[in-house]
């Protein structure tokens, strides 16, 4: 009979050990902890466990499942295999010389286990199927295939929709340059200063994807003022074998399809993977049949905006290798491509005729934008007593706007259709040293931007960064620091001034050659909190200095997407911030469901906060209106982001509320793309063990806290349904959204100024399949190992 977990949990090492052994150190520490399962209840659950810091299999650890307390040990590899007749919502894991651990599956299936070493006292085990390098305020999204939806499962955080594989993740009212986006531990380029520049990513090609918020995070680079995410690179499949996974979607409304394919195979030690995706849309419907712009009446046709479809692709080819002494390494190679038309208001002020649509609602003209990157990167992990790893990456992001051929003021007309065309290329090196309670590393980054075009809006630029990295655990405080030297260099620009004949009248200087160094880096200092098995939380203090951005220093021209005239400031200094972050997190004390909560709040100030501000004055291109500045003004921004669950075997329902204040202190304004509060609820009722139906809601608030020159938005209220049919590796769901297809605006759109709102309802049907090979199929629902 096994014993209970709460006996278990009592039981001192000298009473269970026999005399013989008692020279051996074993502890055996149970800590009540469950959680309610959201998402699919596991029965097979296998996993590793391993020394933490060391990251070396802790072979013959005993690993005991529950409720049913069935007890395995792991093998050579620390690999472990565990299997109940009911599902398996913890596990118990003990080994000689280190710490028990308790860890809750949360619905998982893989589930990779650090312990540490006995003399260290720690308060809990934090666990999880991150690896080594988990981020202990990170937050798992849940990856639902679309990039949009998955980003935006967590509170607080909003994804802009930039067309087909283009996201601009926004968070806790920061976008671009101040949220970092990781592709394992590879900071992301590719024109990251626009809020209309996304990034060219498909979640379903990726492992998961992983929410981190606020600054001072001294792994994710100075770009991580706002917070980072983190996209898992492809880890290791549990056994032998292959695993396919594909899906297909078809969206009304806008007419979009979307496919995906993603390949692994292992054998022995050696494991290769391949995927890629391709996805097409039509022009936006919207629930709206005309606008007011500058004050302007327009009409719309037809209840779509007029040349806003467009086409991506993605793919990704890899390999991972295993030595025979626990070394490891990847090599990855990731590409993508989208084209999509522009909404003809972008380019000046829109003509009606330019408005007039046709039946053909997948094609596009000019303006349109054609975006694309290539990269290879590659990690090698040595495990010893320091562990050591070595990152290094290559890219090359490229994009290109092309515009129907206009004069600057009264100058000549171009000769081609292309406004602007920003090639960067990226590079990135990271060495890591890591031992049983500290780390230390180096990082160094170089970015190389050219543009061309008769569309001036930034300089050829270039961009050196090289950081020292230093974090240590201290009893169960986590403090790391970070310092950043930042060199950056554009160079100058003049274009001709032309008069109302046609003569010329000057030059107009856009931009002056410029050369600085910039210190910057980040401090921070994290403390968990236990309350008892199932209240826990913790505190964060963070100092965060980041170097200005190419753009914000250069910068002098005519922004296509979000229609104004933009310009740079080369007197700008770091920005710095100091915020304070807490978290509460309570747990169900019932296996199979019950009532959970989680709770988090910061509050930041910042020193030089650089943002957008209208000026009393107007470009020197005639169609270019007023001039927006990049200047620097003290800013405080604080949060609020709640969630409740209760669950059942047959009931779900679930509420999180995000709340948002930003102002500059010196006008008492908000500053630029303050998102309202933002209420979602759901109520899920599961059908057997395989089907869902889901209604959902979500209320915004009005928006009254804006910037100067933005208008006040006014509230919404969405309703949404679901419905999921699961069974042996497939799935189909179908889903409505904006079910009355109320007409709204979205406050931190660059559409919102031009009184667009956001998409209508659309309906949308989902299959996708999951299928497993060789020893893999002795494993149900195998799923591989996740590695951010």
């Amino acid at each position: 009979m096994s014993p209970s977990p709460h006996l278990l949990g009592t039981m001192s090492w000298r009473s269970v050990c026999p005399p013989l052994l008692s020279a051996v150190v074993c502890l055996c520490l149970w800590l009540t902890a469950s959680v309610a399962a959201i998402g699919q209840d596991s029965s097979v659950v296998h996993g590793h466990v391993y020394h933490a810091g060391y990251s070396t299999p802790c072979t013959s650890a005993a690993i005991q499942a529950w409720p049913c307390g069935a007890t395995v040990f792991a093998d050579e590899q620390g690999h472990f295999t565990v299997a109940c007749s009911s599902p398996i919502d913890s596990l118990s894991v003990i080994s000689h010389g280190a710490e028990a651990a308790v860890v809750a599956v949360d619905g998982r299936e893989h589930v990779d286990i650090e312990l540490h070493a006995l003399q260290v006292a720690l308060s809990s085990a934090e666990v999880s199927s991150q690896g080594a390098e988990d981020e202990p305020e990170g937050i798992r999204a849940q990856n639902s295939g679309d990039v949009l939806s998955t980003l935006e499962s967590v509170s607080g955080m909003r994804g802009l929709d930039l067309g087909a594989g283009l996201i601009q993740p926004v968070f806790r009212g920061l976008m671009g340059a101040r949220v970092a986006v990781l592709e394992d531990g590879v900071p992301q380029a590719g024109g990251r200063w626009g809020a209309d520049h996304g990034l060219l990513i498909d979640a379903a090609l990726y492992d998961g994807v992983e929410a981190v918020p606020g600054g001072g995070h001294v792994w994710l680079g100075p770009e991580a003022m706002g917070g980072a995410i983190r996209l898992a690179s492809m880890g290791l499949l549990g056994s032998d074998g292959t695993r396919t996974q594909s899906g297909m979607r078809y969206r009304a409304g806008d007419g979009a399809g979307r496919f995906f394919v993603l390949h692994r195979s292992r054998k022995g030690r050696v494991q290769w993977h391949s995927g890629w995706s391709i996805s097409r849309h039509g022009n936006r419907n919207v629930a709206q049949s005309s606008f007011e712009y500058i004050g302007r009446q327009y009409a719309l046709s037809s209840p779509r905006l007029p040349n806003t479809s467009g086409q991506g692709m993605h793919g990704v080819v890899g390999l991972r290798l295993a030595g025979s002494n626990g070394d490891w390494g990847t090599l990855e190679w990731r590409w993508g491509r989208v084209k999509q038309g522009l909404f003809p208001g972008i380019i000046g002020v829109p003509d009606q005729s330019d408005l007039e649509q046709d039946d053909h609602a997948h094609e596009w003209a000019l303006p349109l934008q054609d975006a694309g990157r290539m990269q290879l990167q590659g990690k090698w992990r040595h495990l010893g007593r320091r562990m050591r790893t070595l990152r290094l990456s290559v890219s090359q992001h490229n994009r290109k706007e092309f515009a129907p051929p206009h004069a600057h003021g009264f100058g000549p007309e171009p000769e081609n259709d292309l406004s602007l065309s920003l090639a960067e290329f990226h590079a990135f090196g990271e060495g890591k040293w890591e031992g049983d309670r500290g780390a230390f590393g180096v990082q160094f980054e170089g970015l190389d931007g050219r543009t061309t075009g008769w569309e001036f809006l930034l300089p050829n630029h270039k961009r050196r960064r090289a950081s020292l990295i230093g974090e240590r655990l201290q009893g169960k405080d986590r403090i790391g620091v970070r310092f950043d030297a930042v060199h950056n260099v554009h160079e100058a620009h003049a274009e001709p001034l032309y008069a109302s004949d046609g003569s010329a009248a000057g030059v107009d200087v856009r931009t002056h050659a410029l050369r600085r160094w910039f210190p910057g880096g980040a401090f921070h200092w994290h403390h968990p909190l236990v309350f008892d098995a199932h209240l826990r939380g913790s505190w964060t203090v963070a100092l965060h200095s980041r170097a200005p951005s190419s753009y914000a220093l250069g910068a002098n021209g005519i922004h296509h997407g979000t229609f104004r005239f933009e310009q740079g400031n080369p007197d700008l200094r770091p920005e710095q911030s100091v915020e304070v972050r807490m978290q509460l997190t309570r747990q169900s004390k019932v296996p199979s469901g019950g009532f959970s909560w989680d709770l988090r709040g910061f509050s930041a100030l910042h020193k030089g906060f650089i943002h957008l501000t209208p000026l009393a004055s107007f470009a020197p291109i005639a169609h270019a209106g007023q001039v927006y500045a990049f200047q620097a003004k003290d800013a405080f921004r604080t949060g609020l982001e709640t969630s409740w669950n209760w669950s059942s075997d047959a009931v779900r329902f679930e509420n999180s509320v995000a709340l948002l204040g930003q102002w500059a202190l010196e006008t008492g304004l908000g500053l630029p793309f303050t998102a309202p509060a933002d209420v979602r609820s759901l109520v899920e009722v599961k059908w057997r063990e395989h089907g869902k139906a889901v209604l959902k809601h979500r209320w915004i608030a009005a928006a009254r806290v804006t910037a100067r020159n933005e208008a006040e938005t006014p509230a919404a209220s969405l309703w949404g349904v679901q419905w999921g049919w699961k069974w042996s590796g497939c799935a189909l769901d179908f889903e409505v959204h904006n079910l009355m297809n109320v007409a709204w605006l979205d406050h931190v759109s660059a559409y919102r100024a031009l009184g667009l709102v956001a998409q209508g309802r659309w309906a949308s049907l989902q299959f996708s399949l999951d299928v497993r090979g060789g020893d893999a199929r002795k494993t149900p629902r195998l799923q591989q190992q996740q590695q951010f």
